[in-house]
């Protein structure tokens, strides 16, 4: 490789534009470019179809054939990879090496390349068939991008429409040339234009291959390096965000805050869950604490097979039930808590009949999410003309797979907490031993703790929530708040541990309520005193051998 003399003053050189090479997908603004490059004393080169709309505007344009001396062939696949197009791109400033290549091929430079892609997204947008996926993956254009990214110190580039406004504008003020400063902002966006496009298309194949073939990355010979740690993990992500809307605020009115969309969000489109690409119906704009409430109601609802309902209060679960209907599982959620709910979202995952609308309006609501709403429930609850109304399917499943937290000068990643069990096959190590109902309510409250802060502790029947504590920084006081929040009747209820008793202190405490059996990971030093305090109280006791703590 050689090295590059090119000095910082250099790079802020202006740049005459003499000549510009134009290869579009995205016509918008070309007329009004080619005017003011034409005004300027800029000659213009273009290809196939670009060069078609320049010639109807009326605009002299040299076709990218009469540069190579070669015809586009391969139905226009192959036009622009050419050392004649490439070398007028990539030659250097101030290079007798380089000049006296171009002088001996008859090569002329470019000042100026503007180019957008094939647009992939959108295709991705409109259809999943494999063939169109594949024939809308740019070849040249990427090349033209980063070629002219690549050698800012002497070419300009343009990938996006948006910006011919305010590129005019400077080079007019500048006498017809092209300022450095502007030359590296216009670089660094077509470079991350090409980043993108890339995780795109490597997205989406990635998926749809794996759907016709079974091919999965990392599962045969072609592999990403793996960390020792962490097998499944790559050792790195890419991830690039697509702003959908800016927010009014965040968490709180001094906070700025907006909506992304990841890419990978088009890439499932209409195959998993995404909440950035919900509807909403009704209501005032969504905020950031709504959509913080959702993602955390609806990692949970998804998990519930039957017909659920989940009431969330600032991320937490405060009401969660199953039902023959939404109706019925709304008001058992509700019950379990009647003073939480108010600010609060509701998720379900069935439709909202009318009786569940009339149910909802009784309450100060902030959001309701479900797949549907029935059309004499929609227009009932749109008389609330603040409810916000969201639509999204929660019975498909959830898009993320990983879990990443931003920390101070980084992140960290997981996989998500998805582990399934089955209640039959659960370890029961104590004498008294757990009814059917009994392991039917254990799996509604252990799925429910999974999601709530640890030190974690539900409460629960067969069909809903008693009581609900989580944050604790002991599980002794978050049994105690239980206890003490519980309005329903606890006899026969059942207590799921997001994490291990250290101690036979909590045992003690529900002895004598009616609880009669108790679901955790087990996995304590303690846990020969946990089981016998269990046996001395005649309590049940299921192992599931895995922890859920939620930080």
């Amino acid at each position: 490789m050689q090295s590059s003399d090119v000095s910082s003053s250099t790079w802020l050189e202006k740049i005459p534009l003499k000549k510009a090479f134009l290869s579009l997908s995205d016509k918008s603004g070309l007329r009004e470019l080619a005017q003011f490059l034409v005004s300027i004393g800029c000659s213009l080169s273009a290809t196939g179809s670009t060069a078609e709309s320049l010639t109807s505007y009326g605009f002299t344009v040299k076709k990218v054939e009469e540069i190579t001396g070669f015809p586009e062939i391969l139905g226009g696949r192959v036009k622009t990879l050419h050392p004649k197009i490439f070398g007028a791109i990539l030659a250097k400033p101030n290079s007798e090496s380089d000049d006296h290549d171009l002088e001996m091929h008859k090569i002329e430079k470019f000042d100026l390349v503007v180019c957008n892609l094939y647009p992939f997204q959108e295709i991705l947008r409109r259809t999943e068939e494999l063939g169109q996926l594949v024939e809308n993956i740019d070849i040249g254009g990427v090349s033209l991008l980063r070629a002219a990214a690549k050698n800012f110190v002497r070419v300009g580039v343009l990938c996006d429409p948006h910006d011919y406004k305010l590129f005019i504008e400077i080079v007019q003020k500048n006498s017809g040339a092209l300022p450095g400063q502007l030359r590296v902002e216009l670089a660094l966006k077509a470079l991350g234009e090409t980043a993108t496009y890339d995780e795109v298309i490597s997205l989406s194949l990635r998926h749809k291959l794996h759907g016709i073939t079974g091919v999965r990355l990392g599962a045969g010979p072609v592999q990403r390096q793996a960390s020792t740690a962490a097998q499944l993990l790559d050792t790195q992500f890419t991830y690039e965000l697509e702003r959908v809307k800016s927010l009014r605020y965040g968490e709180n009115p001094h906070q700025k805050a907006a909506l992304y969309r990841t890419e990978s969000g088009v890439v499932h489109q209409g195959a998993a869950c995404s909440l950035v690409e919900s509807q909403c119906l009704n209501g005032k704009e969504l905020s950031y604490n709504n959509y913080l409430d959702m993602e955390h109601g609806l990692r949970l609802v998804s998990e519930l097979r039957d017909c659920a309902c989940v009431i969330i209060k600032h991320n937490l679960p405060c009401g969660v039930a199953i039902g023959s209907n939404s109706f019925e599982a709304y008001r058992r959620a509700f019950e379990g808590d009647p003073v939480s709910p108010f600010g609060g979202v509701v998720l379900f995952n069935r439709k909202v009949d009318l009786n569940c609308a009339l149910a909802l309006l009784e309450t100060f609501l902030e959001v309701v999410v479900a797949p549907d709403f029935a059309s004499e429930a929609l227009e009932t609850l749109k008389a609330k003309k603040n409810l916000r109304l969201v639509t999204l399917n929660t019975q498909l499943p959830l898009l993320n797979k990983q879990q990443i937290i931003q920390v101070q000068g980084g992140f960290l990643v997981q996989d998500v907490d998805d582990v399934i069990f089955d209640p039959e096959k659960l370890h029961i190590p104590t004498d008294a031993r757990p009814t059917p109902a009994d392991k039917s309510a254990c799996w509604f409250a252990y799925t429910v703790v999974k999601h709530v802060r640890s030190n974690a502790i539900v409460l629960a029947n067969s069909h809903q929530t008693i009581a609900v504590g989580g944050g604790f920084t002991n599980r002794v006081d978050a049994v105690e708040y239980c206890l003490r929040k519980s309005r329903l009747s606890l006899k026969g209820a059942v207590l799921a541990s997001d994490a291990f008793f250290p101690f036979p202190d909590s045992i003690e405490l529900i002895k004598d309520t009616g609880i009669r059996a108790i679901i955790q990971p087990g996995g304590s030093v303690q846990d020969a005193a946990v089981i016998d305090a269990c046996n001395k109280a005649g309590i049940s006791m299921l192992l599931t051998g895995h922890r859920h703590f939620k930080h």
